[in-house]
């Protein structure tokens, strides 16, 4: 399970990383595509968390990928392809933590829930919350 949370980080960051090369080429179709694919990752991440058993952590990761939503968006409104970049050294930074969860010998991770849940912790220390908005993307 968690390298299927690695896969999508990286897509993630394909996604934002394609999206700021739009902008800066003013490519509105590529850069919807794009931004628009982003929130589906996105989306795919926040369902497979394990809100009923990851506690405070899977609330923390779900207000990570809240955040990053939040300035998907605000970087579509005010045309910012660095706010792309700098997302996609965040997310970059989490897929790390992932890695290295997945990394980790098997008896180091705890063993009561899924491996998701059990490297949600590692992960929760990168996590900032944010506002989550909707997304419109009209040329």
């Amino acid at each position: 399970m968690v390298g299927l949370v690695i896969a999508l980080h990286d897509t993630l960051i394909g996604d934002l990383r394609r999206a700021a090369e739009a902008m800066e080429k003013n490519d509105i179709a590529s850069r919807c595509e794009q931004l628009i694919h982003g929130f589906k990752v996105l989306q795919q991440l926040e369902a497979m968390l394990d809100m009923n058993n990851g506690g405070q952590t899977a609330l923390n990761i779900r207000r990570f990928y809240t955040h990053v939503r939040g300035q998907m968006l605000a970087a579509q409104f005010k045309l910012s392809p660095e706010i792309l970049h700098d997302q996609i050294r965040i997310v970059l930074e989490i897929r790390q933590a992932w890695h290295h969860v997945d990394s980790a010998p098997m008896e180091a991770r705890t063993t009561t829930t899924s491996s998701y849940t059990s490297g949600q912790e590692s992960v929760s220390q990168a996590i900032q919350p944010e506002a989550q908005t909707s997304f419109s993307c009209n040329g």
